[in-house]
């Protein structure tokens, strides 16, 4: 499935890109584009090509030895 994928940001002028995944996702759902995470707060309908249009937030990243808040 294609989505439009817009991040919210707090005041840092987002971003945009495309994303390309091989099951739906669903508000919830955490996907990775470029070795970020995002976790999806909304869908919307597509248009044009796009199955979908998801909001989604950029998680904070962790290294490797480095366990993700809970």
């Amino acid at each position: 499935m294609l989505y439009d994928v817009l991040v919210i940001s707090n005041g840092d002028g987002g971003e945009r890109f495309t994303n390309e995944a091989d099951a739906p996702l669903s508000v919830g759902d955490i996907f990775e584009q470029d070795s970020e995470s995002y976790r999806v707060l909304a869908i919307q309908t597509g248009h044009g090509p796009f199955d979908g249009v998801i909001e989604a937030e950029r998680l904070a990243s962790s290294g490797p030895s480095e366990s993700a808040p809970r």
